[in-house]
Protein backbone atom coordinates (compact mmCIF):
# COMPACT_ATOMS: atom_id res chain seq x y z
CA UNK A 1 0.00 0.00 0.00
CA UNK A 2 1.31 3.35 -1.02
CA UNK A 3 2.01 6.05 1.54
CA UNK A 4 -0.68 8.35 0.18
CA UNK A 5 -3.33 5.63 0.41
CA UNK A 6 -2.37 4.82 3.99
CA UNK A 7 -2.55 8.51 4.86
CA UNK A 8 -6.00 8.74 3.31
CA UNK A 9 -7.17 5.75 5.38
CA UNK A 10 -5.88 7.32 8.57
CA UNK A 11 -7.60 10.59 7.70
CA UNK A 12 -10.84 8.72 7.04
CA UNK A 13 -10.68 6.95 10.39
CA UNK A 14 -9.94 10.21 12.24
CA UNK A 15 -12.77 11.92 10.41
CA UNK A 16 -15.15 9.13 11.36
CA UNK A 17 -14.12 9.38 15.01
CA UNK A 18 -14.25 13.16 15.22
CA UNK A 19 -17.38 13.64 13.14
CA UNK A 20 -19.82 13.10 16.07
CA UNK A 21 -17.77 15.47 18.21
CA UNK A 22 -17.61 18.19 15.55
CA UNK A 23 -21.29 17.82 14.71
CA UNK A 24 -22.23 18.72 18.27
CA UNK A 25 -21.37 22.33 17.55
CA UNK A 26 -19.93 24.98 19.79
CA UNK A 27 -23.17 25.36 21.78
CA UNK A 28 -22.79 21.80 23.06
CA UNK A 29 -19.18 22.27 24.11
CA UNK A 30 -19.92 25.61 25.76
CA UNK A 31 -22.61 23.88 27.82
CA UNK A 32 -20.17 21.11 28.59
CA UNK A 33 -17.56 23.54 29.92
CA UNK A 34 -20.15 25.32 32.06
CA UNK A 35 -21.49 22.03 33.42
CA UNK A 36 -17.99 20.82 34.08
CA UNK A 37 -17.18 23.95 36.08
CA UNK A 38 -20.48 23.64 37.94
CA UNK A 39 -19.70 20.02 38.80
CA UNK A 40 -16.25 20.96 40.07
CA UNK A 41 -17.71 23.77 42.17
CA UNK A 42 -20.46 21.58 43.70
CA UNK A 43 -18.04 18.73 44.36
CA UNK A 44 -15.58 20.95 46.19
CA UNK A 45 -18.35 22.74 48.11
CA UNK A 46 -19.78 19.43 49.31
CA UNK A 47 -16.29 18.17 50.08
CA UNK A 48 -15.75 21.14 52.42
CA UNK A 49 -19.22 21.08 53.97
CA UNK A 50 -20.98 18.77 56.41
CA UNK A 51 -23.76 17.82 54.01
CA UNK A 52 -24.03 14.08 53.38
CA UNK A 53 -21.25 13.64 55.95
CA UNK A 54 -22.90 10.56 57.50
CA UNK A 55 -23.16 8.95 54.07
CA UNK A 56 -19.53 9.77 53.32
CA UNK A 57 -18.42 8.38 56.69
CA UNK A 58 -20.36 5.15 56.07
CA UNK A 59 -18.89 4.68 52.59
CA UNK A 60 -15.39 5.51 53.82
CA UNK A 61 -15.67 2.90 56.57
CA UNK A 62 -16.75 0.29 54.00
CA UNK A 63 -13.78 1.16 51.80
CA UNK A 64 -11.17 0.87 54.54
CA UNK A 65 -12.70 -2.34 55.90
CA UNK A 66 -12.23 -3.88 52.45
CA UNK A 67 -8.56 -2.95 52.72
CA UNK A 68 -8.17 -4.44 56.21
CA UNK A 69 -8.20 -8.22 56.64
CA UNK A 70 -8.45 -10.12 59.88
CA UNK A 71 -10.09 -9.19 63.21
CA UNK A 72 -10.31 -5.51 64.06
CA UNK A 73 -9.92 -4.52 67.72
CA UNK A 74 -7.87 -2.04 69.79
CA UNK A 75 -4.32 -3.33 70.01
CA UNK A 76 -2.64 -0.46 71.82
CA UNK A 77 -5.32 1.40 73.78
CA UNK A 78 -7.99 0.87 76.44
CA UNK A 79 -10.59 3.31 77.69
CA UNK A 80 -11.80 4.40 81.11
CA UNK A 81 -15.09 6.14 80.38
CA UNK A 82 -16.63 7.86 83.40
CA UNK A 83 -20.25 6.76 83.30
CA UNK A 84 -23.38 7.75 85.21
CA UNK A 85 -22.31 5.57 88.17
CA UNK A 86 -19.18 7.73 88.37
CA UNK A 87 -20.28 11.26 87.51
CA UNK A 88 -23.68 11.20 89.27
CA UNK A 89 -22.32 9.47 92.36
CA UNK A 90 -21.47 11.06 95.72
CA UNK A 91 -17.77 10.77 94.81
CA UNK A 92 -17.80 13.01 91.72
CA UNK A 93 -21.02 14.84 92.74
CA UNK A 94 -21.82 15.71 89.11
CA UNK A 95 -19.42 18.60 89.36
CA UNK A 96 -17.79 20.55 86.58
CA UNK A 97 -14.82 20.71 86.64
CA UNK A 98 -14.43 17.08 87.62
CA UNK A 99 -13.23 16.49 91.18
CA UNK A 100 -9.51 16.16 90.58
CA UNK A 101 -8.82 14.29 93.79
CA UNK A 102 -10.97 11.51 92.34
CA UNK A 103 -8.96 11.67 89.12
CA UNK A 104 -5.84 11.40 91.31
CA UNK A 105 -7.19 8.23 92.94
CA UNK A 106 -7.97 6.83 89.48
CA UNK A 107 -4.45 7.65 88.27
CA UNK A 108 -2.89 5.97 91.32
CA UNK A 109 -4.97 2.87 90.68
CA UNK A 110 -3.84 2.70 87.05
CA UNK A 111 -0.23 3.18 88.11
CA UNK A 112 -0.55 0.30 90.56
CA UNK A 113 -1.94 -1.80 87.72
CA UNK A 114 1.27 -1.20 85.75
CA UNK A 115 -0.11 1.16 83.10
CA UNK A 116 2.77 3.00 81.41
CA UNK A 117 0.82 5.90 79.86
CA UNK A 118 -2.42 7.51 81.06
CA UNK A 119 -4.04 10.26 79.00
CA UNK A 120 -6.77 12.49 80.46
CA UNK A 121 -9.31 13.75 77.91
CA UNK A 122 -10.90 16.05 80.49
CA UNK A 123 -11.13 19.83 80.79
CA UNK A 124 -8.23 21.31 82.77
CA UNK A 125 -8.59 24.94 81.67
CA UNK A 126 -7.57 27.74 83.98
CA UNK A 127 -10.63 29.60 85.36
CA UNK A 128 -8.87 32.96 84.82
CA UNK A 129 -6.72 32.86 81.64
CA UNK A 130 -5.08 36.17 82.57
CA UNK A 131 -3.92 34.57 85.85
CA UNK A 132 -2.87 31.02 84.93
CA UNK A 133 -1.53 30.32 88.43
CA UNK A 134 -4.90 31.12 90.01
CA UNK A 135 -7.28 28.41 91.23
CA UNK A 136 -10.46 28.68 93.26
CA UNK A 137 -9.72 28.07 96.95
CA UNK A 138 -12.18 25.16 97.21
CA UNK A 139 -10.35 23.34 94.38
CA UNK A 140 -6.74 23.86 95.41
CA UNK A 141 -6.40 20.80 97.65
CA UNK A 142 -7.80 18.42 95.08
CA UNK A 143 -5.59 19.98 92.36
CA UNK A 144 -2.53 19.38 94.53
CA UNK A 145 -3.66 15.78 95.06
CA UNK A 146 -3.85 15.33 91.30
CA UNK A 147 -0.41 16.86 90.69
CA UNK A 148 1.02 14.63 93.42
CA UNK A 149 -0.43 11.57 91.67
CA UNK A 150 1.11 12.74 88.39
CA UNK A 151 4.42 13.18 90.23
CA UNK A 152 4.25 9.57 91.41
CA UNK A 153 3.85 8.50 87.77
CA UNK A 154 6.97 10.51 86.92
CA UNK A 155 8.92 8.97 89.81
CA UNK A 156 8.24 5.47 88.45
CA UNK A 157 9.23 6.37 84.88
CA UNK A 158 5.65 6.41 83.56
CA UNK A 159 3.96 9.01 81.36
CA UNK A 160 0.90 11.24 81.56
CA UNK A 161 -0.77 13.14 78.71
CA UNK A 162 -2.96 16.10 79.68
CA UNK A 163 -5.51 17.83 77.50
CA UNK A 164 -4.97 21.41 76.41
CA UNK A 165 -6.41 23.68 73.79
CA UNK A 166 -5.39 26.59 71.62
CA UNK A 167 -7.08 29.82 70.66
CA UNK A 168 -7.45 30.82 67.04
CA UNK A 169 -8.20 28.90 63.87
CA UNK A 170 -6.01 26.16 62.42
CA UNK A 171 -6.38 27.61 58.92
CA UNK A 172 -6.18 31.21 60.13
CA UNK A 173 -3.21 33.42 60.87
CA UNK A 174 -0.46 31.88 62.98
CA UNK A 175 -0.10 35.16 64.88
CA UNK A 176 -3.56 34.61 66.40
CA UNK A 177 -2.91 31.06 67.62
CA UNK A 178 -1.71 30.45 71.15
CA UNK A 179 -2.14 27.78 73.82
CA UNK A 180 -4.70 28.66 76.46
CA UNK A 181 -3.51 28.39 80.08
CA UNK A 182 -4.43 25.31 82.13
CA UNK A 183 -4.45 24.66 85.86
CA UNK A 184 -1.27 22.63 85.44
CA UNK A 185 0.69 25.21 83.41
CA UNK A 186 2.84 26.40 86.32
CA UNK A 187 3.52 22.78 87.42
CA UNK A 188 4.96 21.53 84.13
CA UNK A 189 8.58 22.28 85.07
CA UNK A 190 8.32 19.90 88.04
CA UNK A 191 6.47 17.18 86.09
CA UNK A 192 8.89 16.00 83.36
CA UNK A 193 6.78 12.99 82.41
CA UNK A 194 3.85 15.14 81.25
CA UNK A 195 3.06 15.70 77.58
CA UNK A 196 0.38 18.11 76.42
CA UNK A 197 -1.94 17.58 73.47
CA UNK A 198 -4.72 19.73 72.05
CA UNK A 199 -8.14 18.08 71.86
CA UNK A 200 -9.44 20.12 68.92
CA UNK A 201 -10.96 17.62 66.48
CA UNK A 202 -10.87 18.16 62.70
CA UNK A 203 -14.06 19.03 60.86
CA UNK A 204 -13.62 15.87 58.79
CA UNK A 205 -13.24 13.10 61.38
CA UNK A 206 -11.78 10.73 58.83
CA UNK A 207 -8.55 12.68 59.30
CA UNK A 208 -6.09 12.30 62.16
CA UNK A 209 -5.60 15.65 63.96
CA UNK A 210 -1.98 16.75 63.69
CA UNK A 211 0.24 19.33 65.30
CA UNK A 212 -0.50 23.06 65.29
CA UNK A 213 2.05 25.84 64.90
CA UNK A 214 1.56 28.61 67.45
CA UNK A 215 2.41 32.28 67.25
CA UNK A 216 5.68 31.78 69.16
CA UNK A 217 6.78 29.41 66.30
CA UNK A 218 6.51 26.35 68.55
CA UNK A 219 4.38 23.33 67.65
CA UNK A 220 1.63 21.82 69.76
CA UNK A 221 0.82 18.14 69.24
CA UNK A 222 -2.72 16.88 69.04
CA UNK A 223 -3.82 14.70 71.95
CA UNK A 224 -3.46 11.45 69.99
CA UNK A 225 -0.19 12.58 68.43
CA UNK A 226 1.26 13.32 71.90
CA UNK A 227 0.34 9.78 72.99
CA UNK A 228 2.00 8.31 69.89
CA UNK A 229 5.09 10.42 70.49
CA UNK A 230 5.59 8.63 73.83
CA UNK A 231 4.84 5.07 72.79
CA UNK A 232 5.96 4.91 69.16
CA UNK A 233 8.55 7.58 68.28
CA UNK A 234 9.17 6.00 64.85
CA UNK A 235 5.51 6.31 63.87
CA UNK A 236 5.45 9.84 65.27
CA UNK A 237 8.49 10.88 63.20
CA UNK A 238 6.92 9.43 60.07
CA UNK A 239 3.68 11.33 60.65
CA UNK A 240 5.17 14.77 61.27
CA UNK A 241 7.92 14.76 58.65
CA UNK A 242 5.55 16.04 55.94
CA UNK A 243 4.16 19.51 55.58
CA UNK A 244 0.73 18.50 56.87
CA UNK A 245 2.32 17.66 60.26
CA UNK A 246 0.35 14.52 60.95
CA UNK A 247 -2.95 15.06 59.17
CA UNK A 248 -3.79 11.76 57.44
CA UNK A 249 -6.85 9.61 56.85
CA UNK A 250 -7.41 6.95 59.51
CA UNK A 251 -9.09 3.59 59.66
CA UNK A 252 -11.81 3.62 62.32
CA UNK A 253 -12.86 1.11 64.94
CA UNK A 254 -16.53 1.06 65.86
CA UNK A 255 -17.91 0.83 69.42
CA UNK A 256 -18.54 -2.86 68.73
CA UNK A 257 -14.82 -3.29 67.97
CA UNK A 258 -14.10 -2.04 71.50
CA UNK A 259 -16.48 -4.57 73.05
CA UNK A 260 -15.25 -7.40 75.28
CA UNK A 261 -14.14 -10.53 73.41
CA UNK A 262 -12.44 -13.76 74.36
CA UNK A 263 -12.26 -12.60 77.97
CA UNK A 264 -10.41 -9.37 77.06
CA UNK A 265 -12.02 -6.08 78.07
CA UNK A 266 -11.15 -2.78 76.40
CA UNK A 267 -13.59 -0.29 77.98
CA UNK A 268 -13.96 0.24 81.73
CA UNK A 269 -15.86 2.61 83.99
CA UNK A 270 -14.23 4.36 86.92
CA UNK A 271 -16.19 2.15 89.31
CA UNK A 272 -14.89 -0.99 87.59
CA UNK A 273 -11.27 0.20 87.83
CA UNK A 274 -11.69 0.90 91.55
CA UNK A 275 -13.38 -2.41 92.39
CA UNK A 276 -11.60 -4.86 90.08
CA UNK A 277 -8.98 -7.18 91.50
CA UNK A 278 -5.59 -5.54 91.01
CA UNK A 279 -4.03 -8.58 89.32
CA UNK A 280 -6.99 -8.84 86.95
CA UNK A 281 -6.75 -5.13 86.21
CA UNK A 282 -3.01 -5.43 85.61
CA UNK A 283 -3.57 -8.27 83.13
CA UNK A 284 -6.17 -6.20 81.25
CA UNK A 285 -4.33 -2.86 81.14
CA UNK A 286 -0.60 -3.18 81.76
CA UNK A 287 0.31 -3.29 78.05
CA UNK A 288 -2.17 -0.59 77.01
CA UNK A 289 -2.25 3.18 76.82
CA UNK A 290 -5.28 4.15 78.92
CA UNK A 291 -7.35 7.13 77.82
CA UNK A 292 -9.71 8.60 80.43
CA UNK A 293 -12.78 10.47 79.20
CA UNK A 294 -16.44 11.15 79.91
CA UNK A 295 -19.56 9.30 78.76
CA UNK A 296 -22.21 10.16 81.37
CA UNK A 297 -25.65 11.58 80.55
CA UNK A 298 -25.83 15.36 80.59
CA UNK A 299 -29.10 16.02 82.48
CA UNK A 300 -29.25 13.44 85.27
CA UNK A 301 -28.59 9.78 85.92
CA UNK A 302 -29.58 7.95 82.71
CA UNK A 303 -31.39 11.07 81.50
CA UNK A 304 -30.42 13.19 78.50
CA UNK A 305 -27.72 12.63 75.90
CA UNK A 306 -24.25 11.17 76.55
CA UNK A 307 -21.65 13.92 76.76
CA UNK A 308 -18.84 14.44 74.27
CA UNK A 309 -20.40 12.30 71.52
CA UNK A 310 -19.41 12.73 67.86
CA UNK A 311 -20.63 11.30 64.55
CA UNK A 312 -17.67 9.55 62.95
CA UNK A 313 -16.86 6.90 60.33
CA UNK A 314 -17.13 4.37 63.18
CA UNK A 315 -20.57 5.63 64.20
CA UNK A 316 -21.43 7.80 67.20
CA UNK A 317 -18.41 7.66 69.52
CA UNK A 318 -17.27 9.50 72.67
CA UNK A 319 -14.28 11.80 72.27
CA UNK A 320 -11.94 9.47 74.17
CA UNK A 321 -12.77 6.66 71.74
CA UNK A 322 -12.01 8.96 68.80
CA UNK A 323 -8.57 9.72 70.25
CA UNK A 324 -8.02 5.99 70.76
CA UNK A 325 -8.96 5.43 67.12
CA UNK A 326 -6.37 7.95 66.00
CA UNK A 327 -3.68 6.35 68.17
CA UNK A 328 -4.53 2.89 66.83
CA UNK A 329 -4.30 4.16 63.26
CA UNK A 330 -1.02 6.03 63.78
CA UNK A 331 0.67 3.02 65.33
CA UNK A 332 -0.47 0.66 62.57
CA UNK A 333 1.02 1.59 59.16
CA UNK A 334 -1.81 -0.30 57.41
CA UNK A 335 -4.41 1.96 59.03
CA UNK A 336 -3.31 5.41 57.88
CA UNK A 337 -3.69 6.79 54.37
CA UNK A 338 -1.89 9.84 53.04
CA UNK A 339 -4.29 12.16 51.17
CA UNK A 340 -3.45 12.20 47.49
CA UNK A 341 -1.98 15.50 46.33
CA UNK A 342 -4.45 18.15 45.13
CA UNK A 343 -2.78 18.33 41.72
CA UNK A 344 -2.96 14.57 41.15
CA UNK A 345 -6.53 14.39 42.44
CA UNK A 346 -7.67 17.16 40.10
CA UNK A 347 -5.93 15.48 37.14
CA UNK A 348 -7.81 12.24 37.88
CA UNK A 349 -11.11 14.08 38.35
CA UNK A 350 -10.84 15.97 35.08
CA UNK A 351 -9.71 12.88 33.17
CA UNK A 352 -12.76 10.90 34.29
CA UNK A 353 -15.20 13.64 33.34
CA UNK A 354 -13.53 14.39 30.00
CA UNK A 355 -13.67 10.71 29.12
CA UNK A 356 -17.37 10.70 29.98
CA UNK A 357 -17.91 13.81 27.88
CA UNK A 358 -16.31 12.16 24.85
CA UNK A 359 -18.50 9.12 25.43
CA UNK A 360 -21.54 11.37 25.54
CA UNK A 361 -20.51 13.04 22.28
CA UNK A 362 -20.44 9.73 20.41
CA UNK A 363 -23.60 8.69 18.61
CA UNK A 364 -24.52 5.85 20.93
CA UNK A 365 -27.86 4.75 22.29
CA UNK A 366 -28.92 5.79 25.76
CA UNK A 367 -28.14 2.37 27.24
CA UNK A 368 -24.45 2.61 26.38
CA UNK A 369 -24.25 6.13 27.75
CA UNK A 370 -25.84 5.13 31.06
CA UNK A 371 -23.48 2.17 31.20
CA UNK A 372 -20.61 4.63 30.83
CA UNK A 373 -22.04 6.67 33.69
CA UNK A 374 -22.19 3.71 36.08
CA UNK A 375 -18.77 2.51 34.94
CA UNK A 376 -17.32 5.92 35.78
CA UNK A 377 -18.69 5.69 39.33
CA UNK A 378 -17.40 2.14 39.78
CA UNK A 379 -14.04 3.16 38.37
CA UNK A 380 -13.79 6.00 40.90
CA UNK A 381 -14.57 3.62 43.76
CA UNK A 382 -12.14 1.01 42.45
CA UNK A 383 -9.42 3.60 41.99
CA UNK A 384 -9.84 4.74 45.60
CA UNK A 385 -9.54 1.14 46.80
CA UNK A 386 -6.49 0.38 44.64
CA UNK A 387 -4.71 3.53 45.82
CA UNK A 388 -5.41 2.60 49.44
CA UNK A 389 -4.44 -1.03 49.05
CA UNK A 390 -1.20 -0.55 47.17
CA UNK A 391 0.05 2.98 47.79
CA UNK A 392 -1.57 4.01 51.07
CA UNK A 393 -3.19 7.02 49.34
CA UNK A 394 -6.76 8.20 49.70
CA UNK A 395 -8.73 9.85 46.89
CA UNK A 396 -12.09 11.28 47.89
CA UNK A 397 -14.17 10.33 44.85
CA UNK A 398 -17.07 12.62 45.83
CA UNK A 399 -15.84 15.42 43.55
CA UNK A 400 -15.61 13.39 40.31
CA UNK A 401 -18.86 11.69 41.28
CA UNK A 402 -20.74 14.98 41.38
CA UNK A 403 -19.00 16.22 38.24
CA UNK A 404 -20.23 13.11 36.43
CA UNK A 405 -23.79 13.36 37.80
CA UNK A 406 -24.21 17.06 37.02
CA UNK A 407 -22.94 16.67 33.47
CA UNK A 408 -24.86 13.51 32.59
CA UNK A 409 -28.22 14.50 34.03
CA UNK A 410 -27.99 18.00 32.57
CA UNK A 411 -27.24 16.51 29.16
CA UNK A 412 -30.20 14.15 29.50
CA UNK A 413 -32.53 17.03 30.41
CA UNK A 414 -31.32 19.05 27.43
CA UNK A 415 -31.72 16.06 25.12
CA UNK A 416 -35.31 15.51 26.31
CA UNK A 417 -35.97 19.21 25.79
CA UNK A 418 -34.64 19.04 22.23
CA UNK A 419 -36.76 15.98 21.46
CA UNK A 420 -39.86 17.62 22.91
CA UNK A 421 -39.23 20.75 20.88
CA UNK A 422 -38.75 18.67 17.75
CA UNK A 423 -41.98 16.74 18.44
CA UNK A 424 -43.95 19.97 18.87
CA UNK A 425 -42.55 21.26 15.60
CA UNK A 426 -43.62 18.09 13.81
CA UNK A 427 -47.12 18.29 15.30
CA UNK A 428 -47.47 21.89 14.10
CA UNK A 429 -46.28 20.88 10.66
CA UNK A 430 -48.77 17.99 10.52
CA UNK A 431 -51.56 20.28 11.71
CA UNK A 432 -50.76 22.78 8.92
CA UNK A 433 -50.72 20.02 6.32
CA UNK A 434 -54.06 18.58 7.53
CA UNK A 435 -55.77 21.98 7.42
CA UNK A 436 -54.33 22.96 4.05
Amino acid sequence: MRHSERLEQIQAVLKKITRPIVRKGWHHWLRFVLLLLLGVYLGHELSDSQRFIDWRYWLYQKQVRMQRRGPVYPRYTALVLLQDDDYWSEDYQSRSPLKRDKLAALLDRLREAGVNTVAFDVALDSPLPDKPDYEFPDYRKEDEAFFAAVGRMCDTGRHVVLATDYMGDYEGEIEKRYESPSVYTSHLASLPCVQRGHIELPVDLRKIPGMIQLRDKSYLDSFSLAITRINDPIAYASLVKDEDKGYRFAQFLTPDDFSTRNGRQFVFSGVEVARMDLNQLRQALADKTVIVGGNWHDIAYNLGDPVDMHASPGGDEPGAMLHANFVEAMRDPMSTFTPISDRTAELIEWSIVLALALLGALELNAGWKWAGFFFSILFSLLLTYVLMQNLGLFLDFLIPFFMIIVHLFAEEVLEMRRELKHAKKQLKQQHKESTA
